[in-house]
């Protein structure tokens, strides 16, 4: 008998994570290089805080279509209390309660913070580069400052949502929230990379700045799964160590280790090396599409496999 019943995740519920992460990632990645980037790299910021905005567009969506209907989304964030000592915890204002132990209830404001956030940030950008506005960069500063705490944060937070799950493997991998911090900030950066790549010389600096931050994200990216086994092996069940080898050596095994491991993170940080992380980048557009191309399906095959190693 299950410990308890499967959340019976969809694999849109699976694409939204996925995306909420990249959004996160990449928005981190835009409100960094507003803020401490010289002039060339505003082409960061640009890129960065648009494909946030439009990775975040179809995850109300997503969560709409998975819930039933679009009431029970709203319920996230405002929850009738039958009596006033129900939920003391909670922040309450108006009709809407802050949970601040909930992680579903946090993800949810986050998400709603996050997104507002990078429709400013966005707007900002197009009202001065329209000619419709001009030194908008305050604005722009503070929004994007709330926006990359908010961004590492809903990064982060399926993760640890799948952590504080009293579901096998789940429930021991504490370094989730980490993991997916790091998957994110890959596959933004990725995704950032991948644009850039297709505009010319002119973002030549930019793109090798963001190769050697997602190369780095790698790395990291990298070291937390290695933890995440760690403390499944140290400190999980019988039942939960056996769950976690359905990835390593069972029926998830060749997706985990042909397709999360070698194609998704050994062969992108190979390509990197090789093509001078160390020495400075010297060749075309072309290496940068295919490593970049492969984080993103790496980190979607991380993120699913994790999700699904769980259901199982």
């Amino acid at each position: 008998m299950p410990l308890l019943k499967s959340p019976d995740w969809p694999l849109l519920i699976d694409l939204y994570f996925f995306l909420v992460g990249l959004a996160g990632g990449a928005f981190m990645a835009a409100g960094v290089a507003d803020i401490f980037g010289g002039t060339k790299d505003r082409v960061v910021t640009k890129v960065g805080s648009y494909l946030a905005l439009l990775a975040m567009i179809p995850g109300p969506l997503f969560l709409i279509i998975d819930l039933g209907m679009p009431s029970r989304f709203f319920h996230m964030l405002m929850v009738p209390k039958a009596a006033d000592t129900i939920g003391m915890s909670a922040i309450t204002i108006g009709p809407f309660h802050i949970k601040p132990y909930s992680p579903m209830n946090l993800g949810s404001w986050a998400l709603l913070g996050f997104g507002a956030c990078a429709f400013v940030v966005a707007l900002t950008l197009y009202l001065e580069d329209s000619g419709r506005a001009r030194d908008l960069g305050p604005a722009r500063g503070a929004f994007g400052a709330i926006g990359v705490l908010l961004g590492f944060f809903v990064a982060g937070y399926p993760g640890q949502l799948l952590a504080a799950t009293a579901r096998p493997f789940w429930t021991n991998a504490r370094p989730l929230g980490a993991l997916f911090i790091a998957v994110g900030a890959a596959t933004g950066l990725a995704a950032i990379a991948l644009i850039l790549s297709l505009r010319g010389p002119e973002a030549s600096g930019s793109l090798a700045k963001v190769r050697r931050a997602y190369t780095i994200a790698l790395a990291i990216q990298g070291v937390v799964l290695i933890a995440v086994f760690m403390a499944v092996a140290r400190g999980g069940p019988a039942w939960s160590v056996a769950r976690g080898g359905l990835l390593t050596s069972g029926s998830y095994s060749l997706a985990f280790w042909g397709g999360a491991v070698v194609i998704g993170l050994l062969a992108p940080l190979a390509l990197e090396i090789r093509d001078g992380f160390f020495q400075g980048y010297r060749r075309g557009p072309g290496m940068v599409v295919l490593a970049s191309i492969l984080i993103l399906v790496g980190g979607f095959l991380t993120k699913y496999l994790i999700f699904a190693v769980g259901q199982a």
